[in-house]
């Protein structure tokens, strides 16, 4: 799996977070591909705002954000003329993007009862399982069976019952 990780604000958050490590344990337990890529972002609350507006229309930072790619799945391919055209296995696979806002992350900490390190991790977790299809704002019953999974894959990573 290829795992870009750019800290552009909050290098001290990401201070003894294995960051590529978490990444690759949710994407394995996921069932992505080998060939997989992720790119994961820390940057500054105003430049998650600028995104949370540009793309989601809601002018306010958030947390995490998540944006998926293509990449050569089912989404992209719907009517299935792709579908078995021999892709290369070594043709990445573009999962997709997601951007940490550091200081939000930060503020979050007070709320949870968690380290800025910790929380670093939940939103990793939290925006990775997004690009795997999870989501939490249709039903509760959705909600709650991201809630489960994202314990699980932090209980997996040494990181259990922090949220």
């Amino acid at each position: 799996m290829n795992i870009a990780v750019e800290i552009e604000h909050g290098a001290d958050i990401a201070e003894g977070v294995d960051i590529e490590g978490i990444a690759r344990y949710v994407l394995a337990q996921e069932g992505q591909p080998e060939n997989t890529e992720v790119s994961i972002t820390l940057t500054t609350d105003g430049e998650v705002h600028r995104l949370n507006r540009e793309f989601r229309g809601i002018d306010r930072p958030t947390d995490v954000l998540s944006f998926e790619c293509d990449g050569y799945d089912d989404d992209f391919d719907e009517g299935g003329v792709f579908e078995d055209a021999g892709v290369p296995d070594d043709e990445p696979y573009l999962l997709g993007d997601i951007v940490i806002a550091s200081d939000v992350a930060r503020e979050q900490t007070a709320q949870f009862g968690t380290t800025p390190q910790q929380e670093l991790a939940v939103l990793l977790v939290h925006g990775l399982l997004h690009l795997c299809g999870w989501d939490h704002v249709h039903s509760d019953e959705e909600a709650e069976a991201m809630e489960d999974r994202e314990r699980t894959m932090l209980a997996g990573v040494g990181l259990a019952g922090i949220r």
